[in-house]
């Protein structure tokens, strides 16, 4: 791991080391920058741990791989696309009250499960065209 891997590890536990001490501070109370902080860290780490996987002794890749997965995100984004589309009908129209959590919180897991299922289904039928 080179030092620029290093730090960015560093950045990221810092973040939330930071964050978890801001919430001590302040009691948990309902602080944005509490929980920005720590979500970031987080988020950091997160993809620190992925690109390691890549470029590491993790999974390897061939084109095939690189395509389906690329297709599968690609569809996965359409689906958010689409949902996020009805999302808008939904609130226009008053149909139900949207809390802006909810609805970020939606919208992940969507995504998430969504590319994983395209991806699946593409790695299943072989190939993409």
């Amino acid at each position: 791991m080179n030092i620029r891997y290093t730090l960015w590890w560093i950045f990221g536990i810092l973040l939330i080391v930071l964050g978890m001490v801001q919430g001590i501070l302040s009691g948990w109370e309902e602080n944005t920058g509490t929980s920005a902080l720590i979500v970031s860290g987080i988020v950091v780490v997160i993809f620190l741990f992925g690109k390691e996987l890549r470029t590491g002794e993790g999974l390897r890749q061939d084109e095939r791989t690189k395509k389906i997965g690329a297709w599968g995100l690609s569809y996965s984004w359409f689906v958010t696309f689409i949902t996020l589309f009805i999302l808008f009908w939904i609130r226009y129209l008053n149909l139900v009250s949207l809390d802006p959590q909810m609805v970020i919180l939606l919208l992940v897991l969507e995504m998430a499960i969504s590319v994983r299922l395209f991806q699946w289904y593409f790695f299943r039928r072989g190939d993409v065209e």
